[in-house]
C-alpha cells in the first residue's frame, strides 16, 4: 500500500505545483507529478496482483463511519489500466495546460488530478460510503473537464447532459446499494456480495436494476449513454483519451463487483446483462458509421466496445448461474480482456485524434485525407490502432473477440431452449457488430489517412506533435503485446475471475503444450503438436502459444488459434513479398507516359468521403436511424436561387427515452404554471397546506 499512498501524495503535489509554480514551469511540474503518480500506481497494481493486496481504513471522519479501502488482484488490474491511460495522456495534458491563462491552467490541472485521485480511490473502495463518495467525485470532475474548454452553448449543454445522467445514475445506484445493505446489515461491499442472494425476489430485482442501469451510465449501456458522444465532442482534446480509456471502466468495475455476485445466482439477470450489452454494441457501431466527426465516431465506438465487454460479462454470469463455472470463467476472461484491449487501442486512437486536431485544426473526416504521406510515422501508429480495434490478427482486439464468440458457441452445452435463444440472438447482434466495426474503421483509416487532402488546412498541415506520436507508439507496443502474448495474459485474467466464477479457465483455454496438457480429448494433443503447438517449448516461459476452445466428449468440436504463430506467418509472407518485389525492381524497366484523358491527377472531391462510404449502411439501417430532413429554399423575388437540405439523425435513445421524458416534464410544468401566478397570500396558502399535509403524514405514520 506504500506505493499507492505515495501516488496520492504525488497527485496532491501536482495540485500545489499547479497553483504556486511559475507560469512557464506550471504545466511541466504538473506533468512530472502525473508521470510519477502513474508509475507509482502501476507498481502498486503489479504488487497487488502478485502478492494479493491489502486493506486499510480512514476514519471515523466527521459524521461518517470509517471509510474502508481494499487492494486485491482484480482492483490492481483496474489500477494498472488507469495508470497506463493517464501516462499516455499526460504529454497532451501538459501541452494543453500550457495554452491556457495562468489560473485556467491551474484549474485544469487540478480537475485532472481530482479525477485521477477519485478514480483510484473508487477502484479500491471497500464499502458503500467510499464507493459512492469517490464515484461522485469522479463524476463531478468529468463534468468540470467536459465544460472546461468553452462556454459556448453546445459544450455547456453537453456538460449539463453529462451531469444530469450521471447524477440520476448515482441516485439510482445508491438506492440499489441501500436496499442490498439493509438486508446484509452491513455497508461493506464484501458483505453485500455475500448476502445479496438472500434477498426476496422482488427487492433483489429492484436493487439489481437500479445498480445495473444506475452505475451503467459510466459504461455507456443503452439507454443511459446519450451523454458519451456529446461529452467527447465537447471535451478538451487531451481529456478524451482519459474519458474513453479510463473513466468508462468505472461502470465495468461496478458491474463486476456489485451486480456480478447477484447475477451468478440468477440466470434471468445474467441474460438481461448479455442482451443489453449486445444491443448497446450494435447501436453504438451503427451510429458510429453515421458520424463525420472523428471524436464523436470514436465515442460511439466506445459505446460499441463497452457493449461487447458487458455482453461478455453477462455470458459469464449466465454460465456460472447455470452450473458451468469453467465456461463462465472463459467468458469473464473475454470480458476483462476486451476491457484491457479497448483501453489500449481507444486511448491510442483518441491521442491520435488530438494530434490530428492539433496538426490540421479539424477533426471533420470529410475534410481530412492524405495524412499518411504528410506524417507517416504518426499515421502508421494510428493505422495500427484502427487495425487493432477492427479485430484483425495479430493485434489484441482479435483475441478478446475470438474468446467471446467461442464462449457464446458453447451454449450448446446448455439444455434450456430460452437460454439458447437469448445467446443466439445476442451472438448474431455481436457478429453483425464486428462486421460493421470492420467497415467503420476501414472508412476511418481511408478517409483520414489515405487519398488526397480534401481541404486547404489539411493540405498545409503542420508536422505531427511529438506529444502524440511517442505515446501512440508506446500504445502500439501494448496492443501488439496483448495480441501476440495472449497465452500469457489469459492465465493472469483467469486467476482474477476465479473468486467470482468459482473456477480458473487457464487449463482449458491454454493447455500446457510446453509441458503435459491435461483434459483434452484423445488425439488432440498429438494433432495440435503436429501443426506447431509445441513451437517454442523449452525457450519461452509460457504454457504454450496456442489458445484452445474444446467442447469435450459431448461436443467434440475444437477451436484453436495462435496470434503468435499468425504473426510469424504474416511477417514471413510480408518479407517474402518485399524480397520478391526488390528482385523484380532490379530488372530494367522503361517508363512511358500514358493517356490521362485530360485529367493528370484525381481531384480531392473525386474520392470517397466518410459520408459517401457509410451511405449504404445508413440506407440499410434507415428504419433504426430515422433521419430527419430539413429543407430551406433560398429565393429572390419570384426566382428560386437554391435549395438546401440538412439531414439530422435523432439518436434512438433520445427518440425513445429522453425526448418522451422531457416532453412529459414540460407538460407537467405547463399544467402547474398557474401556481406561479397570483398574490402572495396564495403562495402562503400553498405553503401552509403543504406543511399541514406533511405533519398529518408524520402523525399517521407514527
Amino acid at each position: 500500500m506504500t506505493w499507492f499512498a505515495t501516488a496520492f501524495a504525488a497527485l496532491a503535489a501536482s495540485i500545489v505545483a499547479a497553483w504556486i509554480s511559475p507560469a512557464r514551469a506550471r504545466s511541466w511540474a504538473g506533468g512530472c507529478a502525473f508521470f510519477a503518480a502513474s508509475g507509482l500506481v502501476f507498481v502498486a497494481g503489479v504488487e497487488a496482483i502478485s502478492t494479493g493486496g491489502a486493506t486499510f481504513s480512514l476514519g471515523p471522519l466527521s459524521l461518517l463511519e470509517p471509510i474502508g479501502f481494499v487492494l486485491n488482484p482484480l482492483r490492481g488490474l483496474f489500477l494498472i489500466v488507469t495508470a497506463v491511460v493517464f501516462l499516455a495522456a499526460t504529454p497532451l495534458l501538459v501541452r494543453d495546460a500550457a495554452q491556457y491563462p495562468r489560473h485556467r491552467a491551474a484549474l485544469f490541472l487540478t480537475l485532472v488530478a481530482i479525477l485521477y485521485a477519485g478514480m483510484l480511490a473508487f477502484f479500491t473502495a471497500a464499502d458503500i460510503v467510499s464507493f459512492v463518495f469517490f464515484w461522485e467525485i469522479s463524476a463531478l470532475a468529468i463534468w468540470g473537464l467536459v465544460t472546461f474548454h468553452s462556454r459556448e452553448a453546445r459544450p455547456v449543454a453537453a456538460g449539463y447532459l453529462t451531469l444530469m445522467l450521471s447524477e440520476a445514475g448515482t441516485l439510482a445506484g445508491m438506492a440499489g446499494l441501500f436496499i442490498l445493505a439493509s438486508h446484509a446489515h452491513s455497508t461493506a461491499l464484501s458483505s453485500i456480495a455475500a448476502a445479496g442472494n438472500q434477498l426476496p425476489a422482488g427487492a433483489l430485482w429492484i436493487a439489481f436494476l437500479l445498480t445495473f442501469f444506475g452505475f451503467g451510465v459510466k459504461a455507456g449501456i443503452v439507454p443511459v449513454n446519450a451523454w458519451l458522444p456529446e461529452a467527447h465532442g465537447s471535451a478538451p482534446r487531451s481529456v478524451s483519451p482519459i474519458l474513453s480509456g479510463a473513466t468508462l471502466n468505472l461502470g465495468v468495475f461496478a458491474l463486476f463487483v456489485i451486480d456480478g455476485p447477484i447475477a451468478i445466482h440468477h440466470p434471468q439477470m445474467a441474460l438481461l446483462v448479455l442482451f443489453v450489452g449486445a444491443v448497446t454494441a450494435l447501436t453504438g457501431i451503427v451510429y458510429a458509421l453515421t458520424e463525420r466527426d472523428l471524436k464523436r465516431l470514436l465515442a460511439q465506438s466506445s459505446i460499441e466496445n463497452l457493449g461487447i465487454v458487458v455482453a461478455a460479462l453477462g455470458a459469464g454470469f449466465a454460465f456460472v448461474s447455470l452450473g458451468h463455472p469453467v465456461l463462465g470463467a472463459m467468458a469473464l476472461v473475454a470480458g476483462l480482456y476486451h476491457m484491457l484491449n479497448h483501453s489500449a487501442y481507444k486511448t491510442l486512437l483518441f491521442v491520435g485524434a488530438a494530434g490530428i486536431d492539433q496538426a490540421t485544426g479539424t477533426h471533420d473526416l470529410d475534410r481530412l485525407g492524405g495524412l499518411m504521406r504528410r506524417m507517416p510515422v504518426f499515421a502508421t501508429a494510428f493505422l495500427i490502432g484502427a487495425l487493432a480495434i477492427a479485430a484483425l490478427p495479430p493485434f489484441n482486439g482479435f483475441v478478446s473477440e475470438w474468446l467471446l464468440f467461442e464462449s457464446l458457441l458453447r451454449v450448446v452445452e446448455i439444455a434450456s431452449q430460452p437460454v439458447r435463444a437469448v445467446f443466439a440472438l445476442s451472438g448474431a447482434m455481436l457478429a453483425l457488430t464486428v462486421g460493421l466495426a470492420m467497415t467503420c474503421f476501414v472508412m476511418l483509416a481511408g478517409s483520414a489517412l489515405l487519398g488526397r487532402p480534401r481541404s486547404e488546412v489539411v493540405a498545409a498541415a503542420a508536422p505531427a506533435p511529438v506529444s502524440a506520436t511517442i505515446p501512440m507508439w508506446g500504445l502500439v507496443v501494448v496492443c501488439f503485446g496483448l495480441g501476440v502474448l495472449a497465452t500469457a495474459v489469459i492465465p493472469l485474467l483467469g486467476g482474477l475471475v476465479r473468486p467470482l466464477a468459482g473456477a480458473n479457465p487457464t487449463a482449458a483455454l491454454v493447455p500446457a503444450f510446453f509441458g503435459t496438457p491435461h483434459g483434452l480429448p484423445a488425439g488432440l494433443t498429438t494433432t495440435l503438436s503436429g501443426i506447431g503447438a509445441e513451437v517454442g517449448r523449452g525457450v519461452l516461459p509460457l504454457r504454450s502459444l496456442v489458445v484452445v476452445h474444446s467442447g469435450g466428449a459431448a461436443t467434440p468440436v475444437v477451436f484453436a488459434m495462435s496470434t503468435a504463430l499468425a504473426f510469424a506467418v504474416i511477417a514471413l509472407l510480408l518479407l517474402s513479398t518485399w524480397g520478391a518485389t526488390r528482385l523484380l525492381h532490379r530488372r530494367r524497366t522503361r517508363r512511358v507516359g500514358v493517356w490521362d484523358a485530360g485529367l493528370p491527377c484525381l481531384q480531392p472531391q473525386m474520392g470517397y468521403t466518410a459520408t459517401a462510404f457509410s451511405a449504404p449502411v445508413r440506407v440499410l439501417f434507415e428504419s433504426l436511424l430515422r433521419p430527419v430532413v430539413q429543407e430551406r429554399q433560398h429565393s429572390q423575388g419570384g426566382f428560386l436561387l437554391g435549395l438546401e437540405r440538412e439531414t439530422r439523425v435523432v439518436h434512438l435513445v433520445d427518440r425513445l427515452f429522453l425526448n418522451p421524458v422531457a416532453y412529459a416534464v414540460k407538460a407537467i410544468g405547463r399544467s402547474l404554471a398557474w401556481l406561479h401566478q397570483g398574490a402572495v397570500t396564495l403562495y402562503a396558502t400553498w405553503v401552509l397546506a403543504t406543511l399541514f399535509a406533511a405533519l398529518m403524514a408524520m402523525k399517521f405514520s407514527l
